[in-house]
Order: structure tokens, then C-alpha cells, then sequence
């Protein structure tokens, strides 16, 4: 009995033969086709092999001559095959392992503000993966990333000695990075905005209550402004929340971060959602908040519109505050722009009806005011 068995498991390996096809391709690069290999499912290969071993070991009488010829032959060339998935897999390991030293020294630096620093790589990588693994640091904390990232350079020093085939060897890499604002002046927003929530939102204030006061309170704190041909603004960035507290007003980046700045402070949990204007084809930034339980929109930056008056001037002008965009879920929003496909993005599946009004503009005892 145990014989038919071993014979049938024979029989069925023999049916087999090698069971898998290893996509390795000259003409992909090097990471990705590693990673393709390494991913591979060996488990049924490997089962397979060690029973065929079994049946080598504890039938000799049975698999002798041609069989046991082209048996050890099909395990030769299945083992060839599970060696290339192992070593794929020892090189992804190793990548992964250069990629969280490289991501550690790259925060620590970027929490430092650090403006240039050089990090031993000696490993196998490349300039352009070295980026990606920066931009997925910075990105990691998107107030940072929004308001005070700039760019950054990276010059590597290779070893071409220790080059294989199409994979690079680099010794060091050095980091030449920009940011949009002095590090004071981050603390001095982060101070503001503590004391701010502190003075402003209260214990029984509700979701609602608090994201109202925010926008209000930013909308009517200064005005759009596109800065100078350095992108400054009063002596800020025009992308800094900043700009919006101290400067004369700032771009989209600003007003995003500020209200996520306060929103998360006071309790709130912010997203940030991106996107192309409908009317100017520019990029757009603005915010997604969970109000009890729900998504919606809010974009404070077109909450607070230029306004054209030709009729005289205007007493109150920074009293001005809009509410086309408050609350508003993605259908509405995206009346206005096309939104990015980001499968991070919480949807915004309904509006909330505040009954809330936008101001308007009235001529009061012979003098043109806002009017809430």
C-alpha cells in the first residue's frame, strides 16, 4: 500500500516538472524585477521537491535507471529555481533594511531642519530611489510637507568597483534641502496656534462649532496673496500659515495648513485633499474634516474671494466671509474642480445645510459695508 502511494505522488510529480516560471526581465530595472522574483509563492515548489526527495530516499527499488535519471534532474532544476527566488528575496531584504536606515537619518534630519547633510549609504541603490525614499519621509507629516518643504539636491558618490551588472553601489549620498521658513517662525505659529485654541474653542463647543470659528477666524485674518517673484509675502512665505497670521496673506498651501494647524488642535481630524481648478487649470490644495463621524470638504482659501467693488470703497472689507465651500461633500466641491485620485482621500459623501449665509456688501448711511 505505502508503495502505490509513493508511486502515485512520483507519478504526479513527474506531471508536474518544474512548476513555475521565474518573469525576470533584462529590460526592467533592477528593483522591480527583484521585487517581481521575491514575491513569488514557492510553498507548492518546495512541498514538491521534498516529496520527491522522500520518494528518491525510501523507494531506490522503485525509481532507478531513466526515472531516477530525470527525477533528480526535475529537482536539480526546481531547486536552480527556488535559489533565484531566495536570493531575490535576500537582496529585497537588504534593500528594505537600506531603505529604513536611509528613511531614519533623512527624519532625523528634516526634524532638525538640518539644510544639508551627507549619509554613508554602502549599499545598492540609486539617486533616483534615494529621492523617492526622501519624498516619502518628508511626506510622511503633510503640514510639513505643504508648508515648510522646499526641495532638495542629492549628489551620490558611487563605487563603480563594486558595481553588478545593473545594479549601483553608492558610498555616500549628500542632501542639500530648502525650507520655505525659519524654523522661529515655525515656533512662533505653533505658539499662536496654542493659545489661540486655548482662548478660543471650548469643551462644549461641537464639531460644527469648532470648524466654524477656524474658517472664520482665517478667512477674516488676511487675504489671498500671491507674494513676490520670490514667493514672499509681508516677509513670509506665501505657502507658510505665516503668511496668513503675520504676513499679507498667502496661496492655497497657507490657508490649508493653517486651518489644519488649528483644526487639529482643537480636536479635529484633518485630511488635506488636492486637485486642478476648473476655472484657472492651477493645482489646489485644501482640507477634508470628520465632523461627528462624517467627511466633508472645506476649503477656506475660495471662502475667501477677491473682491471686485467698482461702486467706492469698502469700510470692512476683511469682514468678508463666504460659505459656498464649507462642509460641502465631493460632488459639490468638485463643481468647482477636478479632484486627484488619491486612494487616501476620505470621500466626502454628503454636505451639511449650515443655514449659513455669505456676506454681503450694503450701502449704510452713505457708506458701503460688509454686512454677515
Amino acid at each position: 500500500m505505502k508503495n502505490k502511494l509513493l508511486t502515485a505522488s512520483l507519478a504526479a510529480f513527474l506531471a508536474i516538472g518544474p512548476v513555475i516560471d521565474i518573469p525576470i526581465s533584462t529590460s526592467t530595472s533592477y528593483a522591480s524585477s527583484v521585487e517581481e522574483v521575491a514575491q513569488i509563492d514557492t510553498s507548492d515548489l518546495e512541498s514538491t521537491v521534498k516529496a520527491a526527495k522522500y520518494l528518491l530516499a525510501h523507494a531506490p527499488n522503485t525509481f532507478k535507471g531513466d526515472k531516477k535519471a530525470y527525477l533528480e534532474r526535475l529537482i536539480k532544476e526546481s531547486e536552480d529555481l527556488l535559489n533565484i527566488v531566495y536570493r531575490a528575496r535576500s537582496q529585497v531584504k537588504d534593500t528594505d533594511n537600506l531603505n529604513i536606515r536611509i528613511k531614519n537619518i533623512i527624519r532625523s534630519n528634516l526634524n532638525n531642519r538640518n539644510t544639508e547633510f551627507t549619509i554613508n549609504v554602502n549599499g545598492y541603490t540609486t539617486n533616483s530611489q534615494l529621492q523617492e525614499w526622501f519624498l516619502e519621509t518628508a511626506k510622511e507629516d503633510w503640514y510639513f510637507f505643504y508648508s515648510m518643504y522646499g526641495r532638495t539636491n542629492i549628489k551620490t558618490k558611487y563605487n563603480p568597483k563594486r558595481a553588478k551588472g545593473d545594479k549601483f553601489y553608492v558610498n555616500s549620498a549628500t542632501f542639500n534641502v530648502s525650507y520655505r521658513e525659519d524654523p522661529s517662525v515655525e515656533k512662533e505659529v505653533e505658539s499662536f496656534a496654542n493659545k489661540w485654541v486655548r482662548e478660543n474653542i471650548s469643551a462644549n463647543d461641537t464639531d460644527i462649532d469648532k470648524v466654524l470659528k477656524i474658517h472664520d477666524f482665517i478667512v477674516t485674518q488676511n487675504q489671498y496673496n500671491r507674494g513676490d517673484s520670490n514667493n514672499m509675502s509681508g516677509g513670509y512665505s506665501i505657502y507658510h500659515p505665516a503668511s496668513i497670521l503675520y504676513g499679507n496673506g498667502g496661496v492655497c498651501n497657507a490657508y490649508a495648513t493653517l486651518f489644519d494647524k488649528l483644526a487639529t488642535k482643537a480636536g479635529l481630524d484633518v485630511r488635506y485633499a488636492t486637485g486642478t481648478s476648473k476655472k484657472t487649470g492651477e493645482a489646489h490644495i485644501w482640507n477634508m474634516v470628520k465632523v461627528d463621524g462624517n467627511w466633508y470638504n472645506i476649503d477656506v482659501t475660495y471662502d475667501d474671494p477677491t473682491i471686485t467693488f467698482n461702486e467706492g470703497d469698502i469700510e470692512n472689507i476683511e469682514d468678508f466671509v463666504s460659505y459656498n465651500y464649507f462642509l460641502k461633500s465631493d460632488n459639490e466641491i468638485g463643481e468647482s474642480r477636478i479632484i486627484d485620485n488619491d486612494g487616501n482621500r476620505p470621500q466626502g459623501l454628503t454636505s451639511i445645510d449650515t443655514g449659513l449665509k455669505s456676506s454681503t456688501i450694503q450701502l449704510i448711511d452713505g457708506s458701503y459695508k460688509v454686512v454677515k
